[in-house]
C-alpha cells in the first residue's frame, strides 16, 4: 500500500509529460498564463473534497467511487501536473533566453 500512491503520480507525471509532447498547442504561452493555469489547477484540487460529497452519485457505493476516481481525480490530477509542467518549461525558457536588444557593437575587422 506505501508504494501505491508515489505509484500514481509517477503514472500521472508520464501522462502529464507525454500530454505536453505530445500536443504542443496545449503549452501555454506566457509565464502569466502558465500561473493562471496553476492557480486554477489548486483551485481545483481545493473542491475535490465537495464534488466527493456531493450526493450527486446515484451508483453503488464501489461503482461511485470508481466513477470518482476515473473521471474527477486522475484528470484534475493529470491537470496539476501538466500546468506545473508549463509553468516550469516557461521558467526555463525565460532564464535560457538570451539578452536582447541594447546597442549594437561593431565588429573590428582583423
Amino acid at each position: 500500500m506505501s508504494i501505491l500512491v508515489p505509484a500514481i503520480f509517477l503514472g500521472q507525471s508520464g501522462v502529464a509529460i507525454w500530454l505536453y509532447v505530445r500536443f504542443p498547442r496545449l503549452r501555454p504561452a506566457t509565464l502569466l498564463r502558465a500561473a493562471v493555469h496553476v492557480g486554477i489547477s489548486f483551485g481545483l484540487v481545493s473542491l475535490l473534497p465537495l464534488v466527493e460529497s456531493l450526493p450527486v452519485w446515484q451508483f453503488p457505493a464501489a461503482l461511485s467511487v470508481v466513477a470518482f476516481v476515473l473521471g474527477v481525480l486522475i484528470p484534475t490530477v493529470s491537470y496539476v501536473l501538466f500546468s506545473w509542467l508549463g509553468l516550469v518549461a516557461r521558467l526555463h525558457d525565460l532564464a535560457d533566453s538570451t539578452p536582447r536588444g541594447g546597442h549594437r557593437v561593431p565588429q573590428s575587422a582583423s
